[in-house]
């Protein structure tokens, strides 16, 4: 043993056997400290890390920056703490930092890499992990499953050939990765011509490109056998898969779980009568408002994308675009949601200057149809001009939301295909059906990369289960936008027989909406994405009956007890300031908050409010 020199050594000193003791237990006393503090400080950092990610990577000399990889199954790559329990799952393209390129073998001969992603530590499989982007991609040809157009740019308005269910495309690149390892938007070449389509419209096999959503169930034995009845396109011919809707939260753009709207024309769009409506709104539940951007007349601005095409002088803006964003600003800083709407083919400027876009006669004359000019819902020029006017308005004002009108085509227009009077531009021989579904595809697609919903005005007629003359059908729509909008108007319908009783529409609301309704609650079952129900609730006077706010009220509850609660607009085409009078009961009310309190007492709301189901007006 070593020894310290030059000096002596002191004798030891001996202690007693209580002395001995006493230290004993103290010592004891201390570790048991220690080892609490201890315990309590791992678990405090243990409960820390949790809560809060590390600030950056550990000090790692030989660090790699790599990124998780896909297989031909799966899009993410699991994630393992050091016991390799899984804690998260992460997409292809996602960096991530490696401790070295030695992997770590299990006994079992699985290979990892230690890893540090998203402020933690833990292992990543080897086979999930490259640190070469060019092997990210592994998929070198795809298969439509929804017939789409391509996009000449990825971000761009204009329009590439139409890509057909089950084509083959070659894989040329792609924009981003999404969370999930998808990809957003693939660069394919088809043929000899280059574009971009959306990830969710192809599949990697052929087969699966050629099935439906549901083939048996509700493919087969809803659409397809339902076929074309009336000449508006035949169901089987249209997509039924999930398309991706609209959530912008993250973004500032929260969408009110029930919409309660006024209707403003574009001719009204001012700041005076912006104060207005907000004065009307004041003391209700309304936290919406709906202005006419174009209505084929009037345009709530002078637009420049309009002005590009000639066609300014063709209407009658109410201002500036500086004054029109001043007023959108007005109500969503009185916490106002703010839709857009446009009427997108009935449009007599657009198609008397643009016959060439148009449906015209033989002569290639525009022809006036149910009292107007309609530009042709087959021509794609008519598509990028309309969403192209459309994303300008966001642009300067930040809408919410964007509603399409008028997306169909004309009343009565078999007829005069039958008689083969007319030229409807139909260049890719598409049924009415397939040209409509497919114009809200390219407009919802468009407006979601800005940030805003989209929804789609459909007649109250479209409640049934054919497509309807004029090509409209409720599932084909509802599937691809945010929100479908039905036009119910009680005055719009012939009277019928229920129960044994005869109804006259106009004059039982309740009994209408309710029926109408349930129908569609039927017809939200026949697609995989189904829109959001915001319907038009009618709150003009006819036929000598008066819809006071008693009978608005009876069409709003009577959506809520046939379960649609997404909300209601009310159209008037004078807009809502001309029926002030008759709207401030029917207002007031939160639907869904009574809506919510009746149906946790398993009641209908019209019961819970105790509105009348019947007609109160005297014969």
């Amino acid at each position: 043993m070593a020894q310290v020199t030059g000096k002596k050594r002191k004798p030891r000193r001996h202690l007693t056997p209580g002395q001995k003791l006493l230290l004993t237990a103290v010592l004891l006393a201390v570790l048991a400290l220690c080892s609490t503090v201890f315990l309590n400080f791992r678990a405090g950092q243990q409960e820390q890390s949790a809560e809060e990610p590390q600030e950056g990577p550990p000090n790692w000399p030989q660090a790699v920056i790599a990124y998780v990889k896909g297989t031909e199954e799966e899009y993410t790559a699991p994630f393992y703490n050091e016991g390799l329990a899984v804690i998260g799952r992460y997409g292809r393209g996602t960096q991530v930092t490696l401790e070295n390129m030695e992997p770590f073998i299990t006994e079992s001969e699985d290979a990892y890499y230690h890893a540090y992603l998203d402020g933690q530590l833990g292992y990543i499989p080897c086979q999930n992990v490259t640190d070469d982007q060019a092997e990210l991609l592994q998929e070198t040809q795809v298969y439509v499953r929804s017939t789409a157009h391509l996009l000449q740019e990825f971000d761009g308005l204009a329009l590439g050939s139409l890509a057909q269910q089950g084509t083959m495309l070659r894989v040329v690149g792609y924009d981003y990765f999404k969370k999930d390892g998808t990809v957003n938007m693939y660069h394919i070449k088809m043929g000899d011509e280059f574009g971009w389509i959306k990830s969710e419209y192809v599949v990697t096999d052929y087969g699966d490109a050629m099935t439906h959503w549901k083939e048996e169930e509700v493919y087969q034995g809803s659409h397809v056998f339902r076929g074309d009845a009336y000449g508006g396109g035949d169901a089987g011919g249209l997509d039924y898969w999930p398309h991706e809707k609209g959530d912008f939260a993250d973004q500032g753009n929260v969408m009110p779980e029930d919409v309660y709207a006024l209707y403003m024309p574009a001719s009204q769009c001012t700041m005076y009568m912006a104060d207005q409506f907000l004065e009307l709104a004041k003391g209700s539940s309304i936290n919406a408002i709906v202005i006419t951007l174009c209505d084929g007349v009037e345009m709530a601005y002078d637009s420049p994308w309009i002005a590009q095409y000639g066609l300014s002088e063709e209407y009658k803006p109410t201002g500036t675009p500086e004054e029109f964003a001043q007023v959108v600003k007005k109500f969503q800083d009185a916490g106002m949601y703010v839709i857009g709407r446009v009427t997108t083919f009935r449009d007599d400027p657009l198609a008397t200057a643009r016959p060439e876009w148009s449906i015209t006669d033989l002569s290639g004359q525009p022809q006036r149809m149910s009292d107007s000019y309609w530009p042709s819902p087959y021509c794609r020029d008519v598509w990028v001009l309309k969403v192209g006017f459309a994303a300008e308005a966001v642009d300067i004002s930040g809408l919410n939301e964007i509603q399409f009108d008028y997306v169909r085509f004309p009343d009565y227009i078999k007829n005069y295909i039958d008689e083969g009077s007319v030229d409807m531009k139909n260049g890719l021989n598409e049924s009415m059906a397939q040209a409509l579904q497919r114009f809200l595809t390219y407009a919802t697609d468009y407006l979601h990369a800005k940030g805003v919903y989209v929804g789609a005005d459909v007649f109250g007629e479209t409640s049934n289960f054919y497509v309807a003359p004029y090509g409209q059908y409720f599932p084909a729509i509802s599937d691809v936008v945010d929100v479908i909008c039905g036009m119910p108007y009680p005055d719009h319908y012939d009277r019928f027989l229920r129960n044994g009783q005869l109804i006259i529409p106009y004059k039982r609301p309740y009994y209408m909406l309710y029926d109408w309704g349930m129908a569609v609650y039927d017809r939200q079952q026949e697609c995989a994405s189904p829109a959001i129900t915001r319907t038009w609730i009618q709150s003009w006077s006819d036929y000598g009956y008066t819809y006071d706010s008693p009978a608005i009220q009876r069409q709003i509850v009577a959506l809520y007890d046939a379960g649609l609660t997404g909300g209601y607009m009310l159209w008037h085409g004078n807009g809502s300031l001309s029926v002030a009078d008759m709207l401030t009961d029917a207002i007031k009310p939160d639907y869904r908050k009574l809506y919510d309190e009746a149906a946790a007492q398993n009641q209908l709301l019209s019961d819970y409010m105790g509105v009348s189901t019947d007609d109160t007006q005297e014969e």
